[in-house]
């Protein structure tokens, strides 16, 4: 029988933009203008990315191909399909292609919004998932937690941009 370790990973971060505005690019699903492409980890290099689906319907698929995944032995393809969008509590939902990082299965993320006095966001993402020979729990875990580290940089820098260009 094939081990199974669970894994999970957590962050939270403040975006330098009102709540409203982060959750219209959040779920403008399709579109990732505003990842930064930092990752140093081989594979999380995003080349394209495109909607499968229809815009606001659920559940709909980001589709983002990748430009560095010969050093990752990783699929230059990962699908993310947004399977629950909840306007009022500002809450998505959505899972990953088994696979995107070594020995990853049954991933499940959200991303949660909360408006701050200030007229800032507070954004937590969290995430299950499965992992199974030869990927490591700890391994994915570390990875998933730049990667969420890097969506909020990613997104302050696009707001900081449209602030500098107005």
């Amino acid at each position: 029988m094939t081990a199974v370790q669970r894994g999970t990973g957590c962050r939270e971060g403040i975006i330098d933009a009102d709540a409203d505005a982060l959750w219209a690019l959040a779920t403008d699903w399709g579109v990732m203008d505003w990842w930064g492409n930092e990752v140093e980890e081989a594979g999380m290099k995003v080349s394209k990315c495109y909607l499968e689906g229809e815009k606001g319907s659920v559940p709909r698929t980001k589709v983002i191909e990748r430009s560095n995944t010969e050093e990752g032995g990783l699929p230059i393809i990962n699908r993310e399909t947004l399977i629950h969008e909840d306007p009022v509590a500002r809450r998505l939902f959505y899972n990953g292609t088994d696979g995107f990082i070594e020995g990853v299965r049954n991933y499940i993320a959200t991303w949660a919004f909360d408006a701050l006095p200030d007229g800032r966001t507070k954004m937590h993402i969290s995430s299950v998932f499965d992992v199974v020979e030869p990927g490591n729990a700890e391994y994915v875990r570390a990875v998933v937690e730049a990667v969420y580290d890097m969506i909020f940089k990613g997104l302050n820098q696009h707001f900081a941009a449209q602030r500098t260009a107005a």
